[in-house]
């Protein structure tokens, strides 16, 4: 694939040589704070691993799979990761509409323009329930899968006259899917940090909860991990994240219970093992709490399977 990492963009060759389609693929994605700075949209798929990445004024803890959505003013600063692989599409607004640049597509008051400008909201929108970050259930990861791998294909092999059309047509389907998760976001909580503050001290603590969620955890175990003491660790993460470290972990489990009842079919009792948790009566009790439903009542409201 031609391309100019300078520009961000896919240029033509034999067929329709010198043409410049404003979508560029990059299939190693390290979170690099300029790239695209000012120019570009940026989708992250997160493949596997896990990191803590700061951008529009907060840290995010990324756990794969999951969607990472950045404007173009966005600087992201990956300050830790453990094993982390992603890929990602740069893109400029007039791919969505000729029209669009990035001035306009934030205008409020374009009824003619009001269904494109959905596409890109979640890249510039930032509110309680929606912080750029989507995590994604298996269907959804496997699906966004095949379409990055299909928008890459068709920019690179530029088989034959309909590539500039094709490419665009498997993003919007990406841009589809994503709009889905951005509407959903109110459903359950996708950021789970409280606080500006900063999580140096415990960004090992945050990864180490993110990748042993599906084990048997206490304080005390959590506490010999990182070769502290309850009182210290316990002082520390609430001073920078705003909550206890149990609590923490039980909003994220909640969280992650929730992606499964929307995104699979798996038995309530397999998902309450794979959360780290053994009773599904207080995982029941809990869940509701959080969310208002029950978990069968969940799943019947938001699992897009069954809709």
């Amino acid at each position: 694939m031609e391309t100019s990492e300078a520009l961000l963009m896919t240029v033509g060759r034999v067929i329709y040589p010198g043409t410049e389609v404003l979508l560029w693929h990059n299939p190693h994605e390290t979170f690099d704070r300029y790239l695209g700075k000012g120019t570009r949209f940026r989708l992250v798929l997160v493949e596997s691993g896990t990191g803590i990445v700061a951008f529009g004024g907060r840290p995010h803890v990324l756990t794969a799979p999951a969607l990472v959505c950045l404007s173009e003013n966005d600087e992201p600063q990956l300050s830790q990761s453990r094993d982390l692989e992603a890929q990602a599409f740069y893109f400029h607004p007039s791919v969505i509409n000729k029209d669009f640049d990035f001035c306009n597509v934030r205008e409020q008051d374009q009824p003619n323009y009001w269904n494109d400008q959905m596409w890109v909201r979640p890249f510039f929108v930032r509110e309680d329930r929606w912080t750029g970050v989507a995590k994604l259930g298996p269907a959804a990861f496997a699906r966004l899968s095949r379409l990055f791998s299909a928008v890459s294909r068709e920019l690179s092999l530029q088989r034959d006259g309909f590539w500039p059309c094709r490419s665009r047509s498997f993003f919007l389907e990406i841009l589809f899917l994503l709009e889905r998760l951005y509407t959903l976001a109110d459903v359950a909580e996708t950021e789970l940090l409280a606080t500006d503050t900063s999580l140096t001290d415990v960004e090992p603590v945050l990864l180490y909860l993110h990748n042993n969620y599906s084990q048997k955890l206490c304080l005390d175990g959590v506490a010999r991990a990182f070769n502290t003491n309850r009182t210290t660790l316990t002082k520390q993460f609430h001073q920078s994240t705003g909550m206890p470290v149990m609590t923490y972990l039980n909003r994220l489990r909640m969280n992650l219970a929730a992606l499964m009842l929307r995104d699979t079919s798996l038995s309530v009792n397999e998902i309450v093992e794979r959360v780290g948790l053994t009773n599904p009566t207080h995982f029941g009790r809990t869940f509701r709490k959080v969310t208002g439903y029950t978990p069968s009542e969940y799943r019947r409201q938001y699992c897009w399977l069954l809709q």
